[in-house]
């Protein structure tokens, strides 16, 4: 019974120990990197202004910003993680000149072309709309995946802990 207590403890710790937080990182360079989804967001929500569709996804199409060039409008669904993981993103001391107005998304909606889901990032409310209402813009792109390496020390040392623990339980006399 104690051997099951102690893998069940040990299993515990190298759980907890893996577990991660999500987080905006503000990258120094005008972009923040979202560590939930690993997608690379302009800093400023307000580059552009309003405009059509069309335009929005020109300039986010042909951006380029901080040594990249694979900028795009968010998909609905981004924008959503985004809301879903932080809350009302205009509290969000990350961003800066965001509005409380629609933002468009790359995401077509029904009822077919012409039409693209919306994003309000305050509520995270979507709706779908005709391109050529004018809305705000935000562009995002992947974040390097290099960067997304898992830190094998604190694994190591969990498996460590465990090893000296059955050995310990097996060394000492009945």
């Amino acid at each position: 019974m104690k051997f099951t207590k102690s893998w069940a403890a040990a299993a515990a710790m190298v759980a907890l120990t893996g577990t991660a937080q999500a987080a905006l990182v503000s990258l120094g360079d005008g972009t923040v990197k979202d560590t939930n989804t690993n997608l690379i967001w302009l800093q400023d929500w307000n580059v552009i202004g309003l405009n059509i569709w069309n335009e929005q996804k020109n300039w986010a199409d042909n951006l380029t910003f901080a040594g990249n060039s694979d900028w795009a409008l968010p998909s609905i669904g981004e924008y959503a993680a985004l809301v879903g993981a932080y809350g009302n993103l205009t509290q969000v001391a990350e961003f800066t000149k965001m509005q409380s107005s629609f933002y468009w998304s790359g995401t077509e909606s029904p009822p077919g072309p012409g039409y693209r889901w919306s994003f309000r990032p305050n509520d995270g409310g979507q709706v779908s709309a005709t391109t050529d209402f004018r809305y705000y813009a935000v562009a995002v792109r992947p974040g390097d995946v290099a960067t997304f390496v898992p830190e094998p020390s604190a694994l190591a040392l969990a498996l460590l802990a465990l090893g000296a623990t059955v050995v310990a339980r097996r060394r000492r006399p009945s």
